[in-house]
């Protein structure tokens, strides 16, 4: 295991980064398409191809997913990974058309340019198609991809990533996932830090092996969990995963439950500046049906390990951050 969502068979992820313009975007695709559902609960969404994604909806399936730093002009990235993916026959039947479905969220990172374009191709399309091109099982943390521009309210953001196997009461093992963009309005620390606010979750030393602390959060410096420019526009974004057999309401269900991962790393979280949203999918050929294999106990372990992976990646992302120029990273302050 890498402790990465790519420890999912099916899953392959790609980055790419912009160091001028201190954006980037994260591609998530594989040799098949993914059943999936959306949940969103940030005030400030930024998003495309997410109706599809609706329990209501007829299509419930994707061929990629896309995170992408830009804003709503980073959802320009979708495009041309829709286009890699139709040169590769890939794609939803209708009638003689192969038709790409590709679902994507965005967080806000743009510095003060209007200059985002070349020849009419925007820097996100540019950036997607190196993505797509680097679609591997191995890709890197911190500032990589999506992250490179993220910020919270106190620290320097990133992509962050973690996984865990799960045996079922039938005896059966499966895998979850999780893929974060940490951009949050809010703070992932405990007060001051360094301990993160879900630092109890940490396996094997993932984001520094601090020892446990018995600091309570101080509600006096409450101010301090969120950025001081009231008007940030920040986000999380994420997917978790499974090779569960799970239908579209079971994975409901999961994405509903890491919300609750962003809340227990992030205060505050979910504010009318948020665009926090998570995408849940499985790789599984049988999750498109109603699914008598996975019993409401076995699906109660199944999203509580995978909540836990999204706020580890959460975290991961903090952990790994590097600095690129603006907010300090939590290596900067606590490193030592």
């Amino acid at each position: 295991m890498k402790n990465l969502i790519t420890d999912i068979e099916g899953i392959l992820v790609g980055c790419a980064e912009d160091h001028k313009f201190s954006t980037g975007v994260t591609v998530l695709s594989g040799p098949r398409p993914f059943t999936a559902v959306v949940d969103v609960r940030g005030g400030g969404a930024g998003t495309r191809e997410t109706e599809i994604l609706k329990l209501e909806s007829s299509i419930g399936r994707i061929d990629a997913i896309v995170l992408s730093g830009g804003s709503a002009f980073g959802l320009d990235a979708s495009s041309e990974v829709q286009k890699l993916l139709l040169e590769e026959g890939k794609g939803y039947k209708v009638k003689n058309h192969s038709i790409p479905l590709v679902s994507s969220a965005v967080i806000f990172d743009l510095i003060q340019t209007n200059n985002f374009w070349e020849n009419n191709v925007s820097i996100w399309r540019v950036l997607a198609n190196k993505a797509y091109k680097n679609l591997s099982e191995d890709f890197l943390l911190g500032s990589k991809g999506a992250g490179y521009g993220a910020n919270t309210g106190t620290v320097k953001g990133g992509q962050g990533s973690a996984s865990s196997e799960i045996k079922l009461s039938n005896g059966k093992k499966i895998k979850v996932g999780s893929l974060v963009v940490n951009n949050a309005v809010g703070n992932p620390l405990l007060n001051d830090g360094p301990n993160f606010l879900s630092g109890h979750l940490e396996i094997n030393n993932e984001f520094g092996g601090l020892p446990p602390t018995k600091e309570k959060y101080d509600g006096k410096i409450r101010a301090k969990r969120i950025s001081n420019d009231f008007e940030q526009l920040n986000t999380v974004i994420g997917i978790v995963a499974t090779n569960a057999p799970l239908n579209r309401i079971q994975l409901k269900r999961l994405s509903i439950m890491c919300h609750g991962s962003i809340s227990r790393s992030i205060h505050p979280s979910h504010t009318p500046m948020d665009g926090d949203t998570i995408f849940a999918i499985s790789t599984s050929d049988k999750s498109c049906y109603v699914s008598e294999e996975i019993n409401k106990l076995d699906l109660t372990v199944i999203n509580t390990v995978a909540s836990d992976t999204f706020s580890r990646a959460c975290n991961r992302a903090i952990f790994e951050a590097e600095n690129i120029g603006g907010k300090p990273s939590w290596k900067d302050l606590f490193k030592n």
